[in-house]
């Protein structure tokens, strides 16, 4: 992952830039059959090409960023490798030229909200996540007395919530001990709300308040950027991770609208939005599957996963 930080733009059309950024992008001669790229305006993820052509490439980047009035800020560009504790012992890469500068590969970086890790455990981002709210939810705990139920809940949701929810996606199967992090301070924020202590059960504490539990919010998250994949209102980038299962000949499953579910060998694929997304979709009842309405959606859905938490 290469991330290019504090871009200073002098144009007034920002979003035609960004086009011609990303079209000088695709002409750079890096690409074959086994490259993975994906771009926005900072950040380049790149897998399957040498050192030596991700250089050139930043280069003519950097050529194209002074012809139009851009400046890239070399020394403050972070690199980071992705791989398992083994693979990434095996890979030596002390560092890449961006200009004058020299990046060595960083254990961690942000990124639209999110901290990356090199071996994707995203350890970082809950840690940061964990320390964020615990300040908020204090300070919201000592002017509880202050506020009614239904100004509480808006301030939990302006300062906990959303932050709860925020790259929720990528948090998908990891493990229970991360997850219960996260899960801690939702209990603690809905107790705020309910003005419940810490005896009380917290389960129709969430229930009461029409909560979902973090695992949940979860597919919640997922399920709704494939819903908006499958119906043609999501960047092409993501629907072509997906593929509708069309059979060979005429089955009863021809009218299941289900994905086909890639094979991985490994708990990172099985992460993936790839593979994870369709095995989830496809354990959704059919009535789900088939709304093609996105708020018609997101009601059924919520109410599904409220009933498989609350066995309602």
């Amino acid at each position: 992952m290469i991330n290019f930080r504090n871009n200073e733009v002098d144009v007034k059309h920002e979003d035609d830039l960004l086009l011609q950024y990303q079209e000088k992008y695709n002409q750079c001669n890096i690409s074959n059959n086994n490259d993975n790229i994906n771009i926005n305006n900072s950040v380049f993820f790149i897998a399957g090409i040498s050192i030596a052509r991700l250089e050139k490439c930043i280069q003519e980047i950097r050529r194209w960023t002074q012809q139009n009035f851009l400046k890239l800020n070399d020394d403050k560009t972070e690199f980071l490798l992705f791989g398992s504790r083994q693979q990434l012992t095996k890979v030596s890469v002390p560092y890449i030229s961006i200009g004058d500068a020299r990046i060595a590969p960083s254990l961690k970086s942000r990124n639209l909200g999110v901290i990356f890790d090199s071996s994707m455990t995203l350890q970082p981002h809950i840690n940061n996540i964990v320390r964020l709210l615990s300040y908020h939810i204090r300070n919201i705990g000592k002017i509880r007395k202050y506020l009614d139920k239904s100004a509480t809940e808006k301030v939990i949701h302006a300062f906990v919530t959303s932050r709860l929810d925020n790259g929720n996606a990528l948090l998908y199967s990891l493990p229970n001990n991360q997850i219960s992090r996260l899960q801690r301070l939702q209990n603690t924020a809905a107790r705020i709300v309910t003005l419940s202590r810490k005896s009380c059960s917290i389960t129709p504490i969430l229930k009461q308040l029409h909560w979902l539990p973090i695992s949940q919010r979860i597919i919640f998250k997922l399920m709704r950027i494939v819903h908006k994949a499958l119906n043609g209102k999501a960047p092409h980038y993501i629907s072509e991770l997906l593929q509708v299962y069309t059979p060979s000949r005429n089955l009863r499953s021809s009218s299941m609208l289900l994905l086909i579910e890639p094979k991985s060998r490994h708990s990172w694929g099985d992460r993936s939005f790839s593979s994870a997304a369709p095995r989830i979709w496809n354990s959704l009842p059919l009535n789900l599957r088939s709304c093609l309405c996105t708020a018609t959606f997101k009601s059924l859905l919520k109410t599904y996963l409220m009933s498989q938490v609350f066995n309602d």
